[in-house]
Order: C-alpha cells, then sequence, then structure tokens
C-alpha cells in the first residue's frame, strides 16, 4: 500500500515536472529602466504579437508562455534602445541587461537557437569593441572637430560594417533556420537603404526563409533586387509641369538617368550644371534624362527647372518626401541618380560628376 502511495506521488511530480517544461519561462532585470517592459514576436504582416506587457519599478520581468515550435521574440525595456532578441522554446531563460549599454545584455538558458544567436552575439561585441577602442584612439590624437580625424573615424565605420556584414554572412551559410532570418529581419531598414537586402536575402536556406521572418522579409528582398544594378527599374506614371501625365516606359532612348532632385535640395542644384553639360553633349547621341522631383508646391518646382535652365522631362507627384518614389526606388536622400539602358535595365545607381558621364558614354558605346 505504502510503495502504491508512493508511485502515485512520483507519478504526480512527473507531471508537474513535464507541465513545467512544457512552458517557456523568460524572466530576469534590466538596470536604469523603471516602466514598462514587453516580450514582443514579429507577424507577417510586420507588426507584433505582445506575449507579455509588465510596467516595473525596478526593472524585474517575468513572463511565460507555450509555443509549439521556435519564435523569434525581443524584449523591448519602453522608451529606450534596448532590444534583446529571445528565441523562445518551452524552456528557462533568464535575461540582464542594463539601458545604459543596450548592446551589451546576457540571455542564459533556452535551447538550441539561443545558443546559436549567443554565439554571434560574442562576435557582434568583439567587432564593436574593435570599432569603439580605435574610434577613442583616434580621437585622442586628432581630436573630434578635426577634419582628417573625421575621415579616418568614416572609414573606420565603413571598415567595421564590412567586417560585420562578413561575420553575418558566414552565419547565415552555416545555420539554416529562424536565427538567421532574424538577423536579417532585425536590419531590414538599413539593409534596404544599402541595397543589399536582396543579396543577403539570397543567402537564407529553405528553412529560414519559411520562417515569418523569411516571409516577410521575400517581398522586400524582390523589390531590393528590382531597383540594383542588372534589375529592371519599375515604372512610374506622374505629371510634368505643364499637367500631363507620363510614364517613365513611355519615354524612349538609348541610355536614360533618372534624376531624383528637389527645388529646395541644394547639392541637387550643384549638381544640375554637370547634368545638364552631360545632356546637351550626348542628347544626339541617344541620351535623355527624367528627373523626377520631391517638391510638394508646383510654383517652386517649375521656378527651379527654369532658373536652372533644364530643358528634358520633368514629372512629380508633387507629395515631397511621400512620394511613393521614395518607397518604389528606395530613395532616402537626393539627388540620387539611376542609369538605364534602352530596356530599363539599370546600369548604374548613385553616382554623380565625372563617374555619371563615364558611364554614359560606355552606355551609349562612346568609350574611347
Amino acid at each position: 500500500m505504502y510503495i502504491k502511495k508512493y508511485m502515485m506521488i512520483v507519478g504526480l511530480l512527473c507531471v508537474d515536472t513535464l507541465e513545467v517544461f512544457s512552458q517557456y519561462s523568460v524572466s530576469g532585470k534590466i538596470d536604469n529602466h523603471g516602466g514598462r517592459i514587453v516580450l514582443l514576436a514579429a507577424t507577417l504582416s510586420g507588426a507584433y504579437d505582445t506575449l507579455g506587457n509588465i510596467v516595473s519599478a525596478d526593472g524585474k520581468f517575468h513572463f511565460e508562455g507555450k509555443v509549439e515550435c521556435p519564435v523569434a521574440s525581443e524584449i523591448h525595456a519602453i522608451n529606450t534602445k534596448l532590444r534583446i532578441p529571445v528565441f523562445l522554446e518551452n524552456e528557462r531563460f533568464v535575461v540582464t541587461a542594463n539601458t545604459k549599454q543596450p548592446a551589451i545584455y546576457n540571455v542564459t538558458g533556452g535551447g538550441e537557437m539561443q545558443r546559436q544567436r549567443n554565439e554571434f552575439q560574442k562576435e557582434e561585441l568583439r567587432l564593436l569593441h574593435w570599432r569603439d577602442s580605435i574610434r577613442i584612439a583616434y580621437e585622442m590624437e586628432y581630436g573630434k572637430g578635426d577634419l582628417f580625424g573625421n575621415l579616418q573615424i568614416r572609414g573606420l565605420f565603413e571598415e567595421y560594417e564590412n567586417l560585420y556584414s562578413k561575420a553575418e554572412d558566414e552565419f547565415i551559410r552555416k545555420h539554416d533556420n529562424l536565427v538567421s532570418a532574424n538577423l536579417i529581419a532585425m536590419r531590414c531598414k538599413k539593409l534596404s537603404r544599402d541595397k543589399t537586402l536582396s543579396k543577403k536575402y539570397a543567402l537564407l536556406g529553405e528553412e529560414a526563409r519559411s520562417s515569418i521572418q523569411g516571409k516577410w522579409l521575400k517581398p522586400y528582398a524582390e523589390k531590393i533586387a528590382r531597383i540594383v544594378q542588372g534589375g529592371i527599374a519599375p515604372d512610374l506614371v506622374m505629371q510634368t509641369p505643364e499637367g500631363d501625365t507620363l510614364s517613365i516606359y513611355g519615354i524612349k532612348a538609348k541610355v536614360k538617368i533618372l534624376d531624383f532632385w528637389a527645388s529646395w535640395c541644394g547639392p541637387c542644384r550643384a549638381e544640375n550644371p554637370n547634368v545638364r553639360r552631360i545632356y546637351e553633349t550626348y542628347k544626339e547621341k541617344g541620351l535623355e534624362i527624367v528627373s523626377i522631383s520631391l517638391d510638394a508646391k508646383t510654383e517652386a518646382w517649375r521656378k527651379a527647372i527654369k532658373d536652372d535652365q533644364l530643358p528634358w522631362i520633368h514629372i512629380s507627384d508633387l507629395k515631397g518626401w511621400n512620394s511613393i518614389v521614395t518607397d518604389v526606388y528606395g530613395i532616402h536622400a537626393i539627388p540620387y541618380l539611376f542609369v538605364l539602358d534602352e530596356d530599363n535595365r539599370i546600369i548604374a545607381e548613385g553616382i554623380r560628376g565625372e563617374k555619371l558621364e563615364k558611364c554614359v558614354l560606355k552606355a551609349l558605346g562612346m568609350e574611347k
């Protein structure tokens, strides 16, 4: 009888233990934060599902729940820059962080995916430490306002980005899963701005692409693939200063320059004389220019065209930075130029001055 009772107690303990480990438990403390802390999971729409929500006076938190498969989530300390990736499995996680050092956080526990993300975080921190230590050395040597020192620091940041990208690529090739897709998703905005998103997406394996983050990334990657060298430039249908409707595809030329600009843009106006010289030199050889303005006022747009003597084709939807072109062409700064061939394939982008003329010469078959 005692043996039977003992076995029943053991059985109940096993059930309780199984129940505990069939859920995830995420607890921890965020130093220098008193306020709202949330646990979020991305959805296919790009929005977030709130899995946990707490207001903490001392930065302590605890979330629990159940997942059917691994889920990429983030802990956000509201009104701070802190974003902590947590790859939820039905395991226990302990998180520590400090809002004053958002890149330095610690996640222990979890499963294999969290372990992989933690390993990559070590590389992130190594590169970050390398960049910051050299930046401090430059600032001590040259001073924060020194032109040469600033150029050195700019080059340093570019080298850091290249090293980070290389480490990221190596990780993605090695891990075909949710972690790789999430790395790209968290940097989607920057990778889109740099026009490298489609290349990163191409590295993802089948499992990574089938994850929520992978599916969410797909249309953005496909869009970027169309507006990089070798892609077919998207069509735009807009109004001319005279009120006529015009399509980019409807403009036939051996070579087309798409010039994104605005009347209020000083660098654009400064570049206009060079663009005008190129146009006048090569227009009889098959060059056409289409300037797409990010103006919002018709009169300012017309006046700038007249004052700068720009005799080529002009179109705009007069919506400023809310223009559809900023999304379709990924325009984040102006002036910005694309060079297209007669089939609207992108030959080059983001070039100006002497590089622009050399590109036009080559595209026209006139390169010596």
